[in-house]
């Protein structure tokens, strides 16, 4: 864009071929003997075996599973080098990226051992910022924190964006079945809060923990044996699932200065979420006593972002129905199905949307979210 930067609100880096056991090593205590490894399942897919499991595979609450097509995008450089992915950020158009793990983000939250779950995270935080160090001007970090353990999380939040300079954390939409206005979380949004940083809330796909004690649990994962079902279904109704804890849990009233953003579920359902909340705050307000307004009336301030798919045709009527300060562009790359390297085109060519609306959601609203 000629009048302001673009940001990319949701980018991925892939972990599979970092040394952990070098990076677990430096940590005290030291957790090199506990290394994450990829292994090959019964399609040939490299899983993520970290603390003696791994996420389920086939069956009801499967994750991933194949046979499995993969993307175009997903064997680029891009996901593990950084100098490549500045030079595809300047095919695609995107100045500023701000990025997302891919397996850590999926597992950690699933972790048994709380203490072992921070030490990952902090391996991964220094990674990550080494990442970012190719260019700190145009890669930004997500960090991620051990939400079973809010007071490790707490302290690897701070020490995450104090010192290390991560601009946003990453959240699950759940942790072991307890949704994001669980009061055990409130400590974690008071730390947030005042550290005046957005958090980012990211759905994964599966049940990740083992069988009758999962970690996260995907809406829907259950019910499914494919990666064709549990994707559709996954992302966008975890996503609806934390909008309506955070907004009709009053996460929002309660921590009034919190941001909050929502991210890889679309956002064509938002208008009818929008309007089933309110019709329904409507007749049972009394049973909602920990918010005082309409729930899109929480949406629609400055304390929410929600990212587009970029050719989502429904588009306009988020920003109608929403605002257009509230939406973020983002490209999901180098995941399988982002549409690299024409996303930002999707947005930019769009003739059902003013010139204004394009400047806000390709970049001027992430640029407000993450304080850039």
């Amino acid at each position: 864009m000629q009048d302001g930067k673009v940001i990319d609100a949701d980018g991925h880096v892939f972990e599979h071929s970092v040394d952990w056991a070098e990076r677990l090593k430096r940590l005290n205590p030291p957790y090199h003997n506990r290394v994450p490894k990829w292994v090959k399942d019964d399609w040939g897919r490299s899983r993520l075996l970290i603390e003696g499991r791994l996420p389920i595979v086939s069956g009801p609450g499967l994750g991933q599973t194949g046979p499995f097509v993969e993307g175009i995008n997903t064997n680029r450089p891009a996901g593990t080098d950084p100098h490549a992915r500045l030079k595809d950020m300047d095919t695609e158009g995107v100045d500023i990226a701000i990025l997302y793990g891919t397996s850590f983000r999926s597992a950690i939250c699933g972790l048994m051992d709380g203490e072992y779950a921070a030490a990952v995270c902090r391996a991964y935080n220094d990674w990550l910022a080494e990442y970012c160090s190719a260019d700190r001007k145009r890669l930004r970090g997500a960090a991620l924190v051990p939400l079973q353990n809010v007071p490790a999380a707490i302290a690897e939040m701070e020490r995450a964006i104090t010192k290390v300079g991560m601009v946003t954390v990453c959240l699950p939409t759940n942790v072991y079945g307890k949704n994001l206005n669980h009061p055990d979380f409130f400590a974690f949004f008071e730390a947030a809060q005042s550290l005046r940083i957005p958090l980012s809330v990211h759905p994964t796909v599966g049940h990740n923990g083992q069988p009758g004690l999962y970690g996260i649990q995907s809406a829907g994962s259950e019910r499914f044996d494919r990666f064709f079902f549990t994707h559709i279904v996954g992302f966008p109704f975890e996503l609806m699932i934390a909008v309506l804890s955070i907004v009709g849990g009053g996460v929002l009233e309660r921590f009034p200065r919190l941001k909050f953003a929502f991210l890889e579920g679309g956002a064509g359902w938002l208008p009818f979420w929008m309007e089933r909340m309110d019709e329904h705050y409507e007749k049972l307000a009394p049973q909602v006593p920990e918010i005082r307004k309409r729930p899109s009336e929480y949406i629609k301030s400055e304390n929410f972002y929600i990212s587009i798919e970029a050719e989502e045709s429904m588009l306009p009527a988020v920003l109608e129905h929403a605002g257009e300060d509230r939406v973020l562009y983002a490209s999901d790359f180098p995941h399988w199905d982002c549409s690299f390297p024409n996303s930002v085109r999707h947005i930019s060519e769009r003739q059902n949307i003013s010139d204004a609306a394009k400047r806000k959601v390709l970049g001027d609203n992430a640029a407000k979210l993450y304080g850039i």
